[in-house]
């Protein structure tokens, strides 16, 4: 594990122009959505225990909407329960939020198209965050549905890994990229951390043949990252030495009770998010891992 030392973090994955910052993104959203793409109750309790988690530090309102495909005749909304299951689903959702969160309501999304139907949730609702569970580990449908939402959502984007076990982390591990969802994935777990009075680790992966411009890069990349946490007493930082990206966050994993990574620039957001280092660490890493895709502040999927 890093030690308490100045000016030392996480992994580059892929590099951004002069022009843009190194740090960009910040969470600072008053309307949290989590649709519930799921029936797994240990993935919901996640995605329930990080959404209240973040609606409670930030004094956001929650809502959680229940989709799933209505019949060609059926209005694209509605609100008349028809499934005594799914009421029995959201009356389970309410038991599992906090009390004393400032609003928190809950709905049935009827939808000819469930990706559709979120996504137009988001919009007519305002809503600032999407939390939506990993794709990792589960069918071929929900994956293609995680994907499209994070994606193409008009809002920011958490991504709750499928690894049940989100609690009250005395640690948080933040391997850091450069790039427009940095300072996003840095106030989600500087939030946590704050409800929870966590420590911090700051991770920044670097090649072992790196070169000292990129060295350097790293040294600012961290520092930055440091100041923006301002919490001095609980925050450290690591630049690390390292052949593979993914392999090094997984090692370092396995001290923390949560990681959160934010996602890469342009190309690489898929393999980000559903495939290679994002896929990978969150599919083996010892702790449960939220992803963060800023999508307020950029127009590079649109």
């Amino acid at each position: 594990m890093p030690s308490q030392s100045s000016g030392r973090c996480p992994v580059d994955e892929g590099q951004t122009s002069a022009e843009t910052p190194l740090v960009a993104g910040q969470f600072d959203g008053d309307h949290v959505l989590v649709p519930l793409l799921t029936r797994e109750v240990p993935v919901l309790t996640d995605q329930l225990k990080v959404a209240t988690t973040l609606a409670r530090v930030t004094g956001a309102s929650l809502t959680v909407i229940n989709p799933f495909p209505a019949p060609e005749q059926t209005e694209v909304y509605r609100h008349e329960v028809t499934d005594s299951e799914d009421a029995s689903l959201l009356d389970w959702v309410f038991e599992q939020t906090d009390e004393s969160l400032p609003q928190v309501e809950s709905d049935f999304l009827y939808a000819r198209d469930v990706v559709r139907g979120v996504l137009q949730a988001v919009r007519r609702r305002d809503v600032d965050t999407l939390l939506v569970p990993s794709s990792s580990g589960t069918s071929r449908f929900r994956k293609r549905m995680t994907e499209q939402l994070a994606t193409h959502a008009d809002a920011d984007v958490i991504v709750v890994n499928g690894q049940a076990g989100f609690s009250k982390a005395a640690s948080i591990l933040l391997p850091i990229a450069s790039g427009p969802h940095s300072g996003l994935a840095a106030d989600v777990a500087t939030s946590i951390a704050a409800d929870y009075d966590a420590w911090i680790d700051i991770l920044h992966v670097i090649d072992e043949e790196a070169s000292d411009h990129q060295r350097e890069r790293a040294e600012t990349l961290v520092e930055d990252i440091y100041h923006r946490i301002a919490r001095p007493e609980t925050t450290a930082t690591w630049v690390l030495e390292a052949p593979d990206t993914a392999e090094a966050i997984i090692d370092q994993s396995r001290y923390y009770g949560l990681s959160v990574i934010g996602a890469p620039t342009k190309s690489r957001l898929r393999r980000f998010i559903f495939g290679s280092t994002n896929a990978t660490v969150r599919a083996d890493a010892d702790s449960v891992v939220l992803s963060a895709r800023n999508n307020s502040d950029i127009s590079e999927t649109r």
